[in-house]
């Protein structure tokens, strides 16, 4: 459902996720990804959007480096300014994007998964589909149905 313009510029939709919710997601995560193929010699981009529970949509690209343990995923972006203003993501996808084969999105590797805990095990997150859209959501638990911190008894959920 449109609500307001954010801060960004980007139209704020209900946290609740529907089709619509999951397709403005997914386009936000294409339009980030596609600049930073354009600005790649390349031509290959990776964006990330994130969902926060005001409905706000933040997002983020790959930064590459020359050595690769210094690289940061594209979740990183919304990741960081989530905690930053304080809020609680509701749902996350990441794209990469090509000249010759478009989008095609990223499930959240493991340790962008560590990184998104934080948020609750009910976040959900993009993964790719053999459906005609291409993809759906899952929620954390689901992709990780064991996670570490059950183990202790510790839900990671912010206060």
């Amino acid at each position: 459902m449109l609500g307001d313009m954010s801060a960004q510029g980007h139209p704020q939709y209900s946290p609740q996720m529907n089709s619509e919710s999951e397709l403005v997601l997914y386009e936000a995560a294409v339009a980030v990804a596609t600049v930073q193929a354009e600005q790649d010699v390349d031509g290959e981009g990776v964006g990330a959007a994130a969902l926060t529970d005001e409905g706000e949509i933040l997002t983020g690209v790959w930064i590459d480096a020359m050595v690769d343990s210094a690289c940061l995923c594209a979740e990183t972006g919304p990741i960081s300014e989530a905690h930053r203003r304080g809020r609680k993501l509701a749902a996350s996808i990441c794209v990469r994007w090509t000249r010759s084969s478009g989008a095609t999105v990223l499930a959240a590797c493991g340790v962008c998964q560590e990184r998104l805990a934080i948020f609750g095990s009910e976040l959900l997150i993009g993964v790719a589909d053999s459906a005609e859209r291409g993809f759906r959501f899952e929620s954390l638990a689901a992709l990780r149905p064991s996670p570490w911190w059950e183990s202790i008894g510790d839900d990671l959920s912010p206060a």
